[in-house]
């Protein structure tokens, strides 16, 4: 594993290169910060008529009025080449062309320089940025000047946005990545961050950690009064256990004129509009920046937290704020409770998570010093379903970023193993604030830790247990280990005494989970422990991804595509059940 502690080059009068894209690179103790945002919403030109309501494609390809046998659709062949050429909607189900925008998609850069110390961070409203794109955008900053790897590309993972990975096209064997979308992104990439390095000033730095931590915003076995008792810190994590990273990080950074950025960081996937629509958005993060805008002023990006597990507000049930802000209350004082979905509750839980992150951002104390410590890794493919979208060439990366040699783990051993993907980590410490960064949707209790609960440790108490909704009681005397971690159900000699999903004197593994209940056997955790600094965030899907990054012990390897997946379908979406161990090793080695 190369793990570089990166070191700035001070301009002086020895003739050294000018600071790339004329960045101020100083050793005066000023904070220096720019920013820049572009948009990169497509121009749609092709839409179809959805007749049957279900916002799915049910036409024919390669017939755009619709009227051949089985081509029940129409679409607009506005090129004229007699094929249907979308954008096809990345999250949820395949074959979702877009059809409109509701709001405007973004890349945002913020470069920051203090002591002659640099780093960009960029956020991107995408499902997520593959590797070997960050790669190109890496070469051509390099080529300017920019060191590569101060370079931190965090993608939002929103579903509504066009596929940028390639698993959410037409149908399961057809690629949904448009290339000339993704050259755009790249060249946005850039873009943002030479004009964010020519455009910096000296800025003053607030910061503040702030959580969805009102009655309002949780079930009332978390000590709430939400409707919804999975609900806590307005997330809905929808595997046990109910662990949530309810975490809302926020720095707003002021110049001479006012409000230059802001950076929201928080978890929860963007697909809180659902998937009931066929019209690009950046979701919640969009809703985040509108609030902000629109009483703070200056741009804000929104950079995704720990994902996995899975965060959602969608489906939750939310406390109802009107557009100015203002919470609605019924006549005896209880709150007016909205539960819709669509934008309007995209609308409701951006406003929120942004107005409680304003509110905490109030510690000014000076920034002492900037830092990025970055490692590479390989990632083994594993999991059928990568190894599928690679034989099928549906990912946007081409098999020959597949590195395929005996520096891949198992490769050549394991016959599971089809290669690894190339990765990193970073941690990137600002002043008081420190990120950590993953190439995937990492679980919240690898970064904070799990919870010191006795249901966490013994099975027998989960099945009344809060954050164990879905577990079976039926395998309270079953050893996941040895019995369940690789199988569907397992056979027990007793008589069902509860009401679980197969009472029938069968333990459902597909509903059970490690006991007891951790994330590494062998590896420091949390990651939290491993960093500096008075905030710690992570930062998700980051110069890269490779799915779920699952806890080791608690990955069910029975689970793929082509099987039921009960409370593990993170597992069909994980490139492999070491990915987490993997990203741990690197924290580890990072912290030394």
């Amino acid at each position: 594993m190369l793990i570089t502690l990166l070191l700035a080059c001070a301009t002086d009068d020895s003739g050294e290169a000018p600071p790339p894209y004329g960045m101020i690179l100083e050793n005066d103790g000023q904070l220096y910060a720019g920013v820049s945002q572009v948009e990169i919403t497509p121009e749609i030109q092709e839409t179809f008529q959805d007749l049957n309501g279900n916002h799915q494609f049910d036409g024919c390809l390669t017939d755009p009025s619709g009227t051949r046998g089985g081509c029940e659709e129409p679409f607009d062949d506005a090129d004229g080449n007699g094929h249907f050429d979308p954008y096809w909607i990345a999250g949820y189900q395949s074959n979702r062309p877009a059809n409109g925008v509701h709001d405007p998609l973004t890349v945002t850069a913020v470069v920051f320089s203090l002591d002659g110390e640099y780093v960009a961070l960029v956020g991107v409203d995408a499902i997520g940025i593959l590797e070997n794109r960050i790669r190109d955008v890496k070469d051509l900053v390099e080529a300017d000047g920019f060191d590569r790897d101060r370079l931190i590309v965090s993608s939002s993972h929103v579903h509504s946005g066009p596929d940028t990975v390639g698993i959410w096209g037409p149908d399961e064997v057809t690629t949904g990545a448009d290339p000339a979308y993704l050259e755009s992104i790249v060249a946005a990439i850039q873009e943002t961050v030479a004009t964010a390095s020519s455009t910096m000033e000296a800025v003053s730095p607030k910061v503040g950690v702030a959580h969805l931590d009102t009655p309002e915003f949780s079930g009332e076995p978390f000590g709430g009064i939400n409707p919804d008792a999975s609900v806590l810190e307005g997330l809905n994590d929808i595997r046990d256990p109910i662990v949530v990273g309810g975490q809302i990080l926020t720095i707003e950074l002021d110049g001479a004129n006012g409000r230059l950025a802001t950076i929201v960081n928080a978890s929860g996937h963007p697909e809180v509009s659902d998937s009931d629509h066929n019209e690009l958005s950046a979701d919640y993060p969009g809703a985040i920046r509108d609030w902000v805008g629109s009483v703070d002023g200056g741009t804000t990006m929104f950079l995704s937290g720990a994902l996995g597990g899975m965060q959602s507000a969608g489906g939750a049930t939310l406390p109802y704020i009107d557009e100015a802000g203002n919470r609605l209350y019924n006549e005896d004082g209880s709150p007016v409770w909205y539960d819709t979905g669509g934008f309007e509750f995209v609308r409701v839980f951006g406003t929120e998570v942004a107005q409680a992150g304003l509110a905490s951002a109030t510690d000014a104390q000076p920034w002492d010093a900037i830092s990025v410590r970055h490692a590479d890794y390989l990632v083994p493919v594993d999991n059928i379903s990568f190894k599928l979208a690679f034989q099928l060439h549906l990912l946007d990366t081409p098999n020959e970023y597949v590195v395929r040699d005996s520096s891949c783990p198992g490769y050549g051993k394991d016959i599971d193993v089809f290669g690894c993907v190339p990765v990193s980590s970073n941690v990137v410490r600002l002043g008081p604030v420190t990120f950590g960064s993953v190439p995937g949707e990492l679980f919240p209790e690898l970064f904070w830790g799990v919870p010191d609960e006795p249901a966490m440790v013994d099975p027998s108490l989960r099945s009344t247990d809060r954050r164990w909704v879905q577990y079976d009681p039926d395998c309270g005397s079953i050893d996941w280990d040895t019995e369940c971690k690789s199988s569907e159900s397992i056979g027990v000699a007793s008589d069902c005494d509860g009401d679980g999903p197969l009472c029938d004197g069968t333990c459902d593994c597909l509903h059970s989970h490690a006991a007891p209940y951790r994330v590494s056997d062998t590896l420091p955790t949390p990651v939290m422990d491993l960093l500096p600094g008075t905030y710690k965030a992570p930062l998700g899907i980051t110069n890269g991804y490779c799915g779920y990054i699952v806890p080791g012990p608690d990955f069910n390897t029975f689970v793929n595509v082509t099987t039921e997946n009960g409370d593990h379908y993170e597992e069909t979406n994980s490139c492999s059940a070491s990915f987490a161990d993997v990203v741990l090793a690197s924290f580890g080695e990072l912290a030394e």
